[in-house]
């Protein structure tokens, strides 16, 4: 039987995640900051339409969360806020030689945040 935990977020509607150990191939961190309602949860999801660049839909049958300490719960919604999201993007903010304000914030998460992320990535 898979763990779920229901919560409500801050808009009021119900959500159900599958509690997960790893970020499953093809998910990555849901940039929805605190709106899950949930401190020790960090929500992830996966593309709806994943070939389309323009499209940010999510697949609401399949998301999921993983259950972290509340300190990295807010480190890698930071990162997400930024774009750092997954373990590969926060690889390529490491290894990107672009230097700038939006760069160097995203190089700072992703320094911040890339040992979370080997660590819970499947």
């Amino acid at each position: 039987m898979k763990k779920t935990i229901t919560t409500k977020d801050t808009f009021g509607k119900l959500r159900i995640y599958e509690v997960v150990g790893k970020i499953p191939s093809g998910f990555f961190v849901w940039n929805i900051g605190g709106n899950m309602g949930d401190d020790e949860y960090i929500p992830i999801c996966e593309d709806l339409h994943p070939g389309d660049k323009d499209n940010f839909e999510i697949n609401p049958d399949t998301i999921k969360a993983i259950k972290l300490s509340v300190e990295e719960v807010k480190a890698l919604r930071k990162a997400a806020s930024v774009g750092i999201n997954s373990k590969k993007a926060a690889e390529k903010a490491l290894k990107s030689k672009r230097r700038g304000y939006w760069s160097d914030r995203k190089r700072s998460e992703a320094e911040k945040t890339i040992d979370i992320f080997e660590r819970i990535t499947a």
